[in-house]
């Protein structure tokens, strides 16, 4: 009888595995696969793991990670509905030829997938939504306490930004960018890092926080290298970088919001010779499976202190300038997305890069986006979301207390009511045609839809609109957020002159 009883639960345990429903992830989500591995010696050195993952004819291998206590993660995310299955492979027994499978389900609510490049030089989402970047800056906000981390947040979720540009390593500089780190990312005793060592603390915190910004719909431009540092992390030689850079791609790209950027700055002397940065760009591109955007970005503003963007490893351009009268010949010049990563911050530190009233910040928004670019913002004014530090909100995050953030709402909202990917720059000068310069930004979809832009006040602006149906013609005062005039016009040229800095004009046809 207890033979028979025992067959009984075999067989029931048998079917009931069977019955066992598939586990189900989103598209574009994120599918973890978590294994039991060694603990002893050096995981993170000795121990390599990847998965191979299929559904129907397309294969991806993904890389895995580390994450201490034993445990040991694949993160990847799958580009199409349908059964996906996997195996490992790894050079621990415990850890390889394991198998599995799990159901991608059709994406809900606001997952568009990740950003893809449309019409060569903008933005839009997998699935077709569309996307306007705009950026802010917060370069060490998962580096400082976590109370702050948590104001940041907060305060980004009644922001206007949708890309946020950040360091994983902690940053050293003026203007109160000065404390130690809450958590030092590898094993460190007194002035000494163990970079064979990393602090899964310090980096499973920057994966919180970059899948907390991911359910916010906010782009991570994730800075791999950056040179104010006091702890030696931009100074770990070629080995250690690439094992780290392996080490990023594995815990972070299977988030559908990632970009790496692999310096801020990469051009300091110094900084410039100490990393590999073609061998890095190469392995990006080479290793990471989702493909996630790469970039690079300089410190001098001169043309010549640019990266190579026509690299093919390159995704887009990045650049720290605020001469937006180049943007058409670099669009030209690069053919890729352009994005202004850093023209200056509003802000009241001495330096002139970070001294911007809240109009010029506002309109440096306008110049930048009807030159064809994405712009980013930044603020260095003190914030008081910490009453023991100085706090930036473009060095630590926490509160934001410049004037340009609801301005610049007012212009991402007029540019996502425009058929952006459509759309060409143009600088015009009315009083010497065919002469540019940097005082009048066109953006248009000839035919269908005009934005100009000028933050001169008595300033003639001369827009010969083509097509034969009627336009709709709004004058907006960009600072005050208001449609000041409003009325219908002809096609032809159309003369206006303004009575207000900061005066933006919008004709879209009336039938289309």
């Amino acid at each position: 009888m207890n033979r028979i009883i025992l067959a009984y639960i075999v067989v029931a345990a048998f079917f009931a595995g069977c019955s066992r429903p598939m586990e189900k992830t989103e598209q574009w989500g994120v599918f973890e696969v978590v294994l039991d591995g060694p603990d002893t010696g050096n995981p993170y050195m000795d121990v390599d793991l990847k998965a191979i993952f299929k559904n129907g004819e397309e294969s991806l291998t993904v890389p895995g990670f580390y994450d201490g206590n034993g445990i040991f993660r694949i993160r990847f995310s799958p580009s199409a509905p349908g059964e996906w299955s996997y195996v490992t492979v790894s050079n621990n027994k415990k850890l390889s030829g394991k198998k599995g499978r799990f159901e991608c389900i059709p994406a809900t609510g606001n997952n568009h997938g990740p950003l893809r490049i449309v019409n060569t030089f903008y933005l839009e989402y997998a699935d077709g939504t569309p996307f306007y970047s705009v950026g802010t800056t917060a370069y060490q906000w998962t580096s400082v306490k976590q109370s702050i981390q948590e104001k940041t947040l907060e305060t980004l979720s009644k922001a206007p930004f949708n890309k946020i540009r950040m360091c994983v390593f902690p940053k050293h500089y003026q203007y109160g960018n000065d404390t130690e780190p809450w958590v030092y990312p590898y094993k460190r005793e007194g002035d000494k890092n163990d970079f064979t060592q990393p602090n899964v603390e310090f980096f499973q915190n920057f994966d919180k926080r970059v899948m907390q910004l991911m359910d916010m719909g906010i782009q991570a431009d994730v800075i791999l290298f950056h040179p104010y540092d006091e702890w030696g992390y931009c100074k770990m030689g070629s080995e250690m970088n690439e094992r780290y850079v392996r080490y990023m791609i594995a815990r972070l790209s299977a988030y559908r919001n990632v970009w790496w950027s692999l310096a801020n700055e990469w051009d300091i002397p110094g900084f410039k010779e100490s990393i590999d940065w073609e061998g890095i760009g190469h392995l990006l591109q080479n290793e990471d499976a989702h493909q996630r955007f790469r970039g690079i970005h300089n410190w001098y503003s001169s043309e010549d202190h640019f990266y190579d963007h026509n690299r093919p490893w390159v995704t887009h351009v990045s650049t720290q300038t605020s001469q937006f009268y180049n943007a058409i010949r670099w669009r030209n010049l690069y053919q890729k997305p352009l994005l202004f990563d850093e023209m200056r911050y509003e802000g009241d530190v001495p330096s002139g890069w970070g001294n911007l009233t809240g109009e010029q910040m506002a309109s440096y928004f306008w110049m930048a986006g009807l030159s064809g670019g994405y712009p980013t913002h930044g603020d260095t004014y003190r914030n008081s979301s910490d009453g023991s530090a100085e706090v930036r909100w473009w060095g630590k995050g926490g509160l934001l207390v410049g004037e340009s953030p609801e301005r610049i709402q007012f212009f991402k909202s007029v540019m996502e009511q425009a058929p952006v990917k459509e759309m060409i720059p143009q600088l015009i000068d009315n009083n010497n045609p065919g002469k540019l310069n940097n005082n009048i930004y066109l953006f248009s979809k000839p035919a269908a839809y005009y934005l100009a832009y000028t933050a001169d006040k008595d300033q003639s602006i001369e827009i010969d609109l083509t097509g034969d149906k009627e336009y709709k013609m709004e004058v907006m005062d960009t600072w005050n957020m208001q449609i000041m005039e409003e009325k219908t016009v002809m096609p032809g040229k159309i003369i206006y002159k303004t009575s207000l800095p900061y005066t933006a004009l919008r004709f879209y046809s009336l039938e289309n």
